[in-house]
């Protein structure tokens, strides 16, 4: 059975949404407001503290929409994933990102944990928002396949098959390159975000990637 989606909550500021990726149940926030974010990062540090004998590991991704009048399109989305929590943050939409979500992102204690994400990093430094992440990792450097060779250059979709044993879950170019400016994101743009950033999660703390002492960000 493939991943699903659903909405459960419309609000002023945010959008919630339940994800079942075959048995394990995501909550999803989509939203550009401070205050949300602020909730949100609150909640997972407080899960992280009370429930997790490591250090705080991150899921990671950032959308924008391919244009051919620009050749390098800001960023529209960074989401965020720890647990069964996600929260896609609508840059274009906001207006001053909280400094705790700086903090945060900044901080060189937490993992931040990322697929083909080579320009993520780049492209959150140049837009407006200036935002930087303190230690961010490619999860392809990291995972084996059933041989023991390096998944460096694995799409994701062969990377969730071979460690994961889930079969169809890829990133489809058509989602990838659709819109990721409109303020209602449609439910496959949703799915597929928190998808990549709950994958990359979970094989981060497989992996216990917390315990690198890496001197830069390692992506290519």
């Amino acid at each position: 059975m493939a991943p699903t989606i659903k909405r459960i909550g419309s609000f002023r500021t945010h959008q919630k949404h339940f994800v079942d990726f075959f048995g394990d149940d995501l909550i999803v926030t989509v939203t550009p407001t401070a205050s949300v974010i602020r909730r949100w990062i609150r909640s997972v540090r407080s899960y992280n503290r009370n429930h997790s004998v490591h250090p705080l590991v991150v899921g990671i991704g950032v959308q924008w929409r391919p244009d051919s009048s620009d050749p390098d399109p800001p960023p529209k989305t960074l989401q965020l994933c720890v647990g069964s929590r996600c929260l896609i943050i609508q840059l274009g939409y906001n207006y001053g990102l909280p400094k705790v979500l700086r903090t945060f992102l900044a901080d060189p204690k937490t993992t931040f944990v990322g697929v083909w994400n080579g320009q993520d990093q780049k492209k959150l430094e140049k837009c407006r928002h200036r935002v930087e992440i303190g230690k961010l990792l490619d999860i392809r450097m990291f995972v084996r396949d059933s041989r023991g060779a390096r998944m460096c250059f694995c799409s994701f979709e062969q990377i969730v098959k071979e460690r994961l044993g889930r079969v169809g879950v890829r990133l489809d170019p058509a989602i990838c390159m659709s819109d990721w400016g409109v303020y209602n994101l449609n439910h496959y743009q949703v799915l597929q975000a928190s998808i990549e950033s709950y994958v990359c999660f979970k094989l981060a703390v497989e992996e216990r990637l917390w315990n690198l002492k890496v001197a830069a960000n390692l992506v290519i």
